[in-house]
Formats: C-alpha cells, sequence, structure tokens
C-alpha cells in the first residue's frame, strides 16, 4: 500500500515537471493601430448586435472628417437602413416595451436628430461621388425624420436640409426658390445667401460638440439632454484670392430639445408607475410584516404582509423603466455651408473659426488642399476639431 501511494506521488511529480518544461501558452497581445477607422471597425465588431449601428455611425463620421470617403460609405450604407425600416416596431423594440426589458435592448437608429444628421451624411458622400440627385434625395429623407415633432413650429425645421435641398435642385436646372423661402423662414434673423448655380466648391462646416442624453424623472424614465457647445459664431474661408463668411445654421441642441415627447415616453412612464407602486407596496409590507411574524398570535397576519411587501419588491426591482440614453456622442454642435466658384485645379484654403467677439480662435484653424474638376462638384467636410 506504501509502495502504491510512492509510485503515485512519484507519477504526479513527473507529470508536474514536464509540464514546467513545456513551453508556456502566451498569447500575443492585440496590436493596435493609430488609424481610429481601423480601431473603430474592431469596436464594432465587438459591440453588441443592439449597439452596432450606433458605432458604425459615430465611425463613419471619423472617416468622412479623416477624408476616407469608400469607408466613410460602407459605414453609413450599414447603419442607415430605409426610413419605412427604422419607423417599424421590430422584435427588439418590442422586447423594450416589455416591463421587465430596458429601452437599450432595441437596436440603435437613434432620436430623430440623430436619424436626421445619419442621413445628411449619406447626402453628404453621395454629392462626393457626383451624384447631386440622390444627396437630395437624403437631404429630404433627413428633413422627414423631424417631421413628427409635437410641435407644428418645431416640424421638419432644419435650414440646412432645406436650404442644400434648393440649391442642388437649382444647379440641377430646376426652380429651388420653394425650398430656399422654407429654409429662410426657418432661419430667423440669420441671412441666406442666394442659389449661384455656378459654384462647384462646396464647403460643409461643423463646429463644436453635440447634446448628450441622460435620464431624468422619479426613476430614469425620462429623456433629456445635456446641451452641446460651441464657441463659433461664423467661419472664414479664404482661397483663390476670395473670402466668404458663412453663418450658423443649424444647431443640434435645439434640434434634440424640441422635438417633444416620443411614442416610448408613454411606455416608459408606464413602467415607472408600476416600479413605484410595486416599490412603494414592497415598503409597506416587509418592515410591518417581519415585526408581526415575531409574535405568534399576529404570525399569520405578519406572514401574509410579509408576501405582499416581497412581492412588491421584487416587482419593483425587475421592472426596467429607464430612458435609453445610448448618444451618437461625436455629433457637432452647430452646423453651417459655403458655396465657391473656383477655377478648375488645386487650391489651398484656410478656414477660421470664429467667436462672438469676432476673434478668429487660433487653435481652431483648418489648413485644406482640394482639387476642383471640371463637370462636378468638390464638398468637403470641415469641422472644427
Amino acid at each position: 500500500m506504501k509502495f502504491a501511494t510512492a509510485s503515485s506521488l512519484m507519477c504526479l511529480l513527473c507529470a508536474l515537471w514536464m509540464t514546467a518544461c513545456q513551453t508556456p501558452d502566451i498569447q500575443p497581445a492585440p496590436e493596435y493601430s493609430d488609424d481610429l477607422v481601423v480601431e473603430g471597425k474592431r469596436l464594432i465588431a465587438q459591440a453588441p448586435r443592439q449597439d452596432k449601428n450606433l458605432w458604425r455611425l459615430r465611425v463613419g463620421l471619423v472617416a468622412l472628417k479623416q477624408n476616407q470617403p469608400n469607408d466613410a460609405k460602407a459605414l453609413f450604407e450599414a447603419a442607415m437602413p430605409a426610413a419605412g425600416q427604422i419607423l417599424q416596431a421590430d422584435a427588439s423594440t418590442r422586447m423594450a416595451q416589455s416591463l421587465f426589458s430596458p429601452e437599450n435592448v432595441k437596436g440603435f437608429h437613434g432620436e430623430p436628430y440623430e436619424r436626421a444628421m445619419g442621413w445628411f451624411y449619406r447626402g453628404l458622400i453621395y454629392w462626393m461621388d457626383g451624384e447631386p440627385a440622390n444627396a437630395r434625395a437624403c437631404f429630404r429623407t433627413a428633413q422627414l425624420m423631424d417631421a413628427l415633432a409635437e410641435k407644428h413650429e418645431y416640424r421638419a425645421d432644419w435650414v440646412m436640409l432645406d436650404y442644400l435641398d434648393g440649391f442642388i435642385t437649382a444647379k440641377l436646372g430646376k426652380d429651388g426658390s420653394a425650398a430656399l423661402q422654407r429654409a429662410r423662414e426657418h432661419a430667423g434673423a440669420i441671412v441666406l445667401p442666394d442659389y449661384n448655380p455656378a459654384a462647384n466648391t462646396l464647403l460643409v462646416l461643423q463646429t463644436g460638440f453635440g447634446p448628450v442624453k441622460k435620464s431624468g424623472g422619479d426613476v430614469g424614465e425620462a429623456l433629456v439632454y445635456d446641451g452641446g457647445h460651441s464657441d463659433v459664431a461664423q467661419i472664414r474661408i479664404t482661397v483663390a484670392g476670395q473670402t466668404v463668411t458663412a453663418p450658423i445654421f443649424d444647431n443640434l441642441t435645439v434640434q434634440a430639445s424640441t422635438r417633444g415627447s416620443r411614442a416610448m415616453d408613454l411606455v416608459l412612464a408606464r413602467k415607472a408607475t408600476v416600479k413605484k407602486v410595486g416599490d412603494t407596496i414592497g415598503d409597506v409590507g416587509t418592515v410591518p410584516g417581519v415585526v408581526l411574524v415575531d409574535y405568534e398570535d399576529t404570525r399569520d397576519a405578519g406572514l401574509a404582509l410579509l408576501g405582499v411587501g416581497l412581492v412588491g419588491k421584487f416587482i419593483g426591482n425587475s421592472v426596467e423603466p429607464r430612458a435609453d440614453t445610448r448618444t451618437w456622442n461625436n455629433l457637432p454642435q452647430h452646423l453651417s455651408f459655403a458655396a465657391l466658384n473656383l477655377p478648375v485645379g488645386e487650391h489651398p484654403a484656410t478656414v477660421n473659426f470664429i467667436d462672438a467677439t469676432g476673434v478668429a480662435l487660433p487653435d481652431r484653424q483648418k489648413s485644406v488642399l482640394f482639387n476642383v474638376q471640371v463637370g462636378r462638384d468638390t464638398v468637403l467636410l470641415v469641422a472644427d476639431r
């Protein structure tokens, strides 16, 4: 018996020695790239299914700002399904409406201002590809995303979308005056220039940081916004002996916060009511129930009350009323636009972002080099950050 035990011990020691002598299986650390688009694609691949569209939109905008239009095109095409598909309730949306599932289980398509910006950028990519008619269709779809605002004066009130709609219409040889009139009505005191169909260089300008969603209400059931920020009041473009000053056309915080109530708000309000009632019943029933159980003559009543309280607590803790605060968080605060008529060839341009006192912000100045071609527009996206 001792021999068997000693043999077993020797075998175990040999096995441990052989294991120690083997080359350890070391997994190499993942290699990271300095390319934000490459790293963004890695994040898309790792993201949960319901968050992939959010990451596609974020990375697509990074690609567009870094002048990688092919990557941007693929990402926005994947992230922007047909408008009708966005408005349909799929299985994940129905799950989000149930009492015991949070709103963020649904696939991300964003709030109307985010959907509008997705279509806006998709339109810019079409225009860059020499397809202005398709760009105009995207701008119209973007405006449609804002058409269901609760108050009439805030419906489809993006200045840029109507302005660019009419501008492309004028460039295609048709009458864009109706869209220009709508844009001027939305713009109020902002002076919008008349269209110049001969303009062949189009600078789309954006500044600042856009709004961020957060939860409000008693139990997080309300969707509210932290306003975005930009200290830029206007943009000055200098190129080929011309200087053009562009005003701010659209404010994304205004667009986000003037949408009014959502259909999902009613669902979340109902969830919040159930949660608060459950919590109240739990608080009312549990503590007295525990006290009554301690006494023999009130034990049955105490157990019943305790049972009701525990059920209330269970329901209150299980209901998921919190609003979906996932945010397309690299959107800008402001949008602007300038159109120029430049000779064919290569042009360096300087873009200065001006604050409310008229001073150019030195850390925001951008130098842009681009080429004007025959027979098609040059479309550039320039951001201050």
